[in-house]
């Protein structure tokens, strides 16, 4: 219990990260196709949208969660680029930046239609924090993503190094920039500050983790990809 306590977001990721790669690489397989990879990338990016509301532990420190399906997203997008294209990964970046912006707008419309039963007005924190992510992510994360897709592109041949250099930089500053728009107001400024040290650090952490599930895809695929080009 313990163990699950502390290191609660790593073995999640564990967890989601194969189930993802179990998905997503078989039926990239058979279909030859970016349709599945880009599909759960956006996926991913929206879940993380509906459980950053929901605070958690990693270590010592307080942070938000999704930030699974949202640091997955990298391991995705190296699928997307190395097989596909540069293009068709913007293409897949501008979708998901437009799928966040349709949840911020469900979840304004969500937040204004009347109640119909006394008493669920408690809920309406849960879907303002929720839309104020879809705010924040976007924002914090559009720039970022592209950067990595091009970095991605240039080092498509070194299956490391994107992740390994590019990768710090663009999580943490995505953290400078996130957790302020989307929790400024509704937590204390320590409990801020604690959140913005622990997501950093969280994120790092799950770079090394990144770099299996990107090296596990790129073995699996690169040689029966190449046999259908």
């Amino acid at each position: 219990m313990d163990l699950w306590v502390w290191f609660n977001q790593v073995l999640g990721a564990i967890i989601y990260y194969s189930l993802a790669l179990l998905i997503v690489v078989p039926l990239t397989l058979r279909w030859r196709t970016p349709y599945v990879a880009a599909s759960l990338y956006i996926a991913s990016y929206v879940i993380a949208q509906y459980t950053s509301p929901r605070l958690t532990t990693f270590m010592w420190w307080t942070v938000p969660g999704g930030n699974i399906p949202f640091v997955a997203t990298v391991a995705l997008m190296d699928i997307i680029v190395v097989y596909w294209g540069l293009t068709a990964a913007r293409q897949v970046i501008i979708a998901g930046f437009l799928a966040q912006i349709l949840l911020y707008i469900t979840n304004l419309i969500t937040i204004l239609t009347p109640p119909g039963v006394p008493g669920v007005e408690s809920l309406d924190p849960v879907y303002s924090v929720a839309g104020r992510v879809a705010i924040a992510s976007p924002i914090a994360y559009l720039t970022a993503e592209m950067v990595n897709a091009q970095l991605t592109w240039i080092y498509r041949k070194i299956w490391w190094a994107r992740t390994a250099y590019s990768d710090p930089i663009a999580l943490t500053v995505d953290t400078l920039i996130f957790i302020p728009i989307a929790f400024y107001g509704e937590v204390q400024t320590e409990t801020l500050i604690d959140m913005i040290i622990g997501l950093a650090t969280l994120k790092i952490t799950l770079i090394p983790l990144n770099l299996l599930a990107i090296y596990i895809s790129r073995k699996t695929l690169e040689e029966q990809l190449a046999k259908s080009k």
